[in-house]
Formats: C-alpha cells, sequence, structure tokens
C-alpha cells in the first residue's frame, strides 16, 4: 500500500535510471469494488504534462535519504522506447478525488478526502482507498513524522473504493463521490443531514436518486435553508405536483417558510380542496396543535359495524404507517369515540362500532400549545391524541413522533454518528 500523497512530484526514472520527469497524478477506470491505474502522468523538463501506460511501471523503489524515504517511479524501458501520448482533459484521475467531498454512507456525513491510498488488487494497481482523517492531512501537508503523533489519538478514517460510487463523465465538474443505493436507503433524516453539507447541484444529484415517497420526505425533514434552495430550483407547477400528492400537514411544513405571495401562486395550481385544508393549517400559530396535526385520519360514521369498518379500510387503503385508530363521529363530524385497530379485528363483524368504541376521550385542541400535547401524551402513554375545535369536531391527529420532534432540542435532531473505522491496510 502507498499514499497517492506519496508520489506526487516524486522522480520517474527509465530503466537506467535517467530521470524523465516527475510524478504528476494517474489516470484510472472505476469500478464497483475497485478503481484500477491504467496511465501514469508525468511533466518532463520541458514542462509539458504527458502519460504513459502504468503496465510500463516496474517498481516504486524507496531509498532511505537520512530521515526520509524517498520513492523513485522506475520504469522497465529506456526513454527512447517510451511514447508518451498528451493527457485528455475528459480523463478521471486522482486529482479530481483529492480534496473533494465525500458521502460516508457509515458515518452519515460528509467528509472531505485528505489522500488516496493505492495498492495491489487482484494483481493490478488499483485505488483501495480514500483517507479522510487528521493524520493523512498532516502527512499529505509534508510532515510524516508529526503525522505519526497521531497514532494513537487519532486515527485515520479509510473509506474502501467499493463502500462509495464515482459520478460519471457528464458530472466530471461536480465532485462529490456518492453511493446511490446506500444513500437511498438510508433513513430521511439521515439524507436530510448530508444535504445540509452540499452544494445545490449536490443535493440534486442526490434527490434523483430517491423515490418519490423518500425524496418528499427527506425534504419535509430538511432544514428550512435546504428546502429553500431546492424549490429556488423548480418552477412553481413543479412545486405545486410535489405539495397535491403529499399530505396536506406536510404540505404546510414545506410552504410554512415561504413568502406569502409565493405560497399563494403554489396554492393557485393545487385541487381546490386540499389547497383549502393547506391554507387552514397554515392559519394556526406554528407551536399549536394544528400546526402539527396531520389531516388524513380514518373517520367512521357510528352507525357503521365493525364488518363495514374494515371494509372501509380496504377502501381507503391508508397510505401511513401511523394508522393505529379510527375515530368515530356522528353526521357533524363530532368527535363520539375512539376504536384501536385490534379492538376492531377482534369485534364481532356485526356489531357496531358504538357498542366497542371508547367513549372516554382524551383530546387536544387546535390551539393547544405543543408542550402540553406532550404532556398529554406522555400521562396517558398515547401513540396518537385526535385534535378537536370548539365544537368537538374533529380536525385532525397528532403523533407522538411528531410531538417529540417538535420539542427535542435542536443538537438532539442533528446529532451526527462518527464514520465507521476501518484499518487502511485491509
Amino acid at each position: 500500500m502507498v499514499y497517492f500523497s506519496d508520489l506526487q512530484k516524486k522522480p520517474v526514472l527509465d530503466k537506467s535510471e535517467t530521470k524523465i520527469g516527475r510524478f504528476e497524478d494517474v489516470v484510472f477506470i472505476d469500478g464497483e469494488e475497485f478503481a484500477e491505474i491504467t496511465h501514469l502522468i508525468y511533466k518532463s523538463d520541458d514542462g509539458y504534462l504527458k502519460k504513459i501506460p502504468w503496465k510500463l511501471v516496474d517498481e516504486l523503489k524507496e531509498e532511505q535519504s537520512g530521515r526520509k524515504v524517498q520513492i523513485n517511479i522506475l520504469l522497465d524501458r529506456d526513454e527512447e522506447e517510451i511514447n508518451p501520448a498528451f493527457v485528455r482533459g475528459n480523463e478521471l484521475t486522482l486529482g479530481d478525488i483529492l480534496d473533494k467531498q465525500l458521502v460516508d454512507v457509515d458515518g452519515v456525513k460528509v467528509v472531505r478526502v485528505n489522500d488516496i491510498i493505492l495498492g495491489k488488487i487482484e494483481g493490478k494497481f488499483c485505488v483501495a482507498a480514500v483517507a479522510v482523517g487528521m493524520r493523512s492531512m498532516v502527512r499529505r501537508l509534508g510532515f510524516p513524522r508529526l503525522a505519526n503523533l497521531f497514532t494513537k489519538k487519532t486515527s485515520d478514517y479509510v473509506i474502501r473504493w467499493d463502500k462509495v460510487e464515482t459520478l460519471g463523465n457528464h458530472h466530471h465538474d461536480i465532485h462529490v463521490k456518492i453511493q446511490k443505493k446506500q444513500i437511498s436507503d438510508l433513513h430521511s433524516e439521515d439524507i436530510a443531514d448530508i444535504m445540509e453539507d452540499l452544494d445545490s447541484k449536490e443535493r440534486a444529484l442526490i434527490f434523483k436518486t430517491l423515490n418519490r415517497k423518500k425524496a418528499v420526505r427527506t425534504l419535509i425533514d430538511a432544514e428550512p435553508r435546504v428546502q429553500e434552495s431546492f424549490f429556488k430550483s423548480l418552477r412553481l407547477k413543479s412545486i405545486s405536483e410535489i405539495i397535491e400528492n403529499i399530505p396536506a400537514s406536510h404540505a404546510a411544513d414545506l410552504l410554512g417558510e415561504m413568502p406569502k405571495t409565493r405560497v399563494k401562486k403554489i396554492l393557485s395550481f393545487v385541487d381546490k380542496e386540499h389547497s383549502a385544508v393547506i391554507r387552514e393549517i397554515l392559519h394556526y400559530p406554528e407551536a399549536t396543535a394544528g400546526a402539527i396535526m396531520h389531516t388524513n385520519m380514518i373517520i367512521v360514521p357510528q352507525t357503521f359495524t365493525a364488518q363495514q369498518t374494515i371494509a372501509l379500510l380496504r377502501r381507503t387503503k391508508p397510505a401511513t404507517n401511523r394508522t393505529f385508530h379510527l375515530y368515530v363521529t356522528n353526521r357533524k363530524k363530532r368527535l363520539l369515540g375512539v376504536i384501536p385497530l385490534r379492538s376492531l379485528i377482534t369485534a364481532s363483524p356485526k356489531k357496531k362500532v358504538s357498542q366497542f368504541m371508547q367513549k372516554d376521550i382524551i383530546r387536544v385542541h387546535l390551539h393547544t400549545t405543543k408542550e402540553e400535547i406532550a404532556k398529554v401524551i406522555a400521562r396517558y402513554d398515547l401513540f396518537t391524541v385526535p385534535v378537536v375545535d370548539d365544537h368537538e369536531v374533529i380536525q385532525g391527529v397528532v403523533t407522538a413522533d411528531e410531538v417529540l420532534t417538535e420539542i427535542m432540542p435542536e443538537s438532539w435532531k442533528r446529532s451526527r454518528l462518527r464514520p465507521l473505522l476501518l484499518n487502511s491496510n485491509e
């Protein structure tokens, strides 16, 4: 194994050990498990960058010079036998990676590539891993002895090449390495964390790898400035399509940070019934039940039987995993009772819901603060709590996880895991 920084500016010698130039870079071909080095790039004495096939490299020879170790790149033939070519601008080189950003999926964070580890894999000289730790940064700056002082206290964070995926040549100007499949498998809040450290182009690249549901959830979990930069790149019609296909509560979350004039234009493209619900939610103060409630609850008429209610569930096909309870109402939508799913499943098919619903209802009102809601949920050990207006008409549902997200300290929400520490010799 050898660090890329150890090779930079080192002499390139022909077979008779005559210097023909100094090492500059390498060309590589990316692969799923490793990236094979195909060419060596050196700067000749006349100042031109030239490249030769890596197969002409015979040895990376180390020589002790006092306390320093000198590395020479030895070729297997004399200069007269070498036919170098000029470097093309569209080739992938390690210079495209060094100092650029990298998404560390294991650590769920964005890091900077300080150095690159090269070595033989399956008989080929390849890119084996990238180093992102302080030790590699100090070594690369030319202080190897100082870097050794970090051995015990600060190890390199080494990320194997097979953990990441480079972008294709058509994205040659965007230097972010992402493992698309692995990122799409992360929790939406973790993806939202990663987005904070990227620019708008890099965020767009990651969004394209997500399915519609995960992309929307990630957008909802993202910081307001991330949401703002994302929406700036979209036309009003495109934003309205997103808004129209998500629950009103989530839509209100996304629109809440936008100027009112822009919100009005976006909602003009949205279905009237859906936009009316969104406007109603936006009307409530930010820290109240009305602002954080979900409106996609299942409402059951009091005249229904258990069998009819199950049929209603099958027709409705709830699109959320928050459906823990059903809510029984009269014709005026006044809340009369609550049915846990377990009670519905075990009830006799012909039994009316009014006979087995829970009539002692724990509820909150539209203007109940999030702190008061949290106390209610904790006191009665609830997963969800219905929200009613002054006439006891059900308006929505607040879930325990939504309240927890609202009241927990910001430092808890955005705490990050440390990246997986791997041995650079693996």
